[in-house]
């Protein structure tokens, strides 16, 4: 009876340290979303699994510049990437948008899971790659959107023609360590985004960032990501940038404009 008890005790426990884990990696803000910016528009792109994910795309970007496919951070959706002033700084890039809802945040449908926010990313590539085949075409994402950007570019090496990894970890597993007990992250962390093995797949040129004090995904996961890279990174190391303020130090964007103006489209 008492080993009964235990193993319910353990199971429950396990239960709820499993939806605290995803909590953590899923925190989606109970934010509702506006409409888009001025020079933007909604779009909704309809998964396998039926789910539907919504995103905004825009920008006065001239013809033959870059478009960049954004993926943001796990604590974040799109009304507070307009809030933060992220659209603003894509138009004065001179560069076209297009930023992507995860499923369960915001207007998108369905729950948030590895499978579904890289389906998501893959379905929002292949559009825009086929809506803007004259523009080169730029996956970039910040900290769990920089994984999802990894995955994508991995996935689409003959169309992808810049990648841009802000904050990314290694692997979910390794950041988890930095902050849980070892044990718990390997009986209750599932889910991979294996970022080293999608960089050995990715074949365009890469810019790595990452903040010098960032304790939340320490700077060894960037340097890390750069290295399985290889030669077509350039790693950018921000000197008194932590994570969330990494996007607030004007280095990032004075770096970000060099790199975008010099990407061609891929082959179609």
């Amino acid at each position: 009876m008492r080993g009964a008890v235990a193993l319910g005790l353990v199971l429950l426990g396990a239960t709820a340290i499993g939806s605290f884990v995803k909590h953590v990696v899923y925190p989606a803000p109970a934010i509702a979303i506006g409409s888009p910016p001025a020079g933007y528009e909604e779009v909704f792109w309809r998964l396998a699994d039926g789910v539907v994910l919504h995103g905004w795309h825009g920008g006065a970007a001239a013809r033959g510049r870059p478009l960049v496919l954004f993926f943001h951070g796990n604590g974040e959706n799109l009304q507070t990437l307009e809030w933060s002033g992220l659209f603003e700084r894509w138009r004065e890039l001179d560069v076209y948008a297009v930023a992507v809802e995860y499923p369960g945040y915001g207007k998108s449908g369905g729950s948030p899971s590895e499978g579904g926010l890289v389906a998501g990313g893959l379905a929002a590539f292949d559009w825009a790659a086929g809506r803007f085949p004259d523009r080169p075409l730029v996956v970039a994402g910040w900290s769990l959107g920089a994984a999802v950007a990894l995955q994508v570019a991995a996935a689409r090496p003959d169309r992808s023609a810049g990648l841009v990894a802000m904050s990314a970890w290694t692997r979910l597993a390794d950041v988890a360590s930095d902050h849980f007990p070892a044990l718990l992250v390997r009986l209750l962390v599932r889910e991979e985004y294996d970022s080293i093995a999608a960089a050995e797949r990715v074949r365009c040129p890469s810019l790595v960032v990452h903040g010098g004090r960032d304790s939340i995904i320490p700077i060894d996961h960037g340097r890390r990501i750069a290295e399985a890279l290889g030669r077509q990174a350039r790693w950018l190391e921000i000197d008194g940038a932590g994570h969330n303020d990494l996007l607030g130090h004007e280095r990032v964007w004075r770096e970000l404009a060099p790199f975008l103006s010099g990407l061609q489209p891929r082959d179609k």
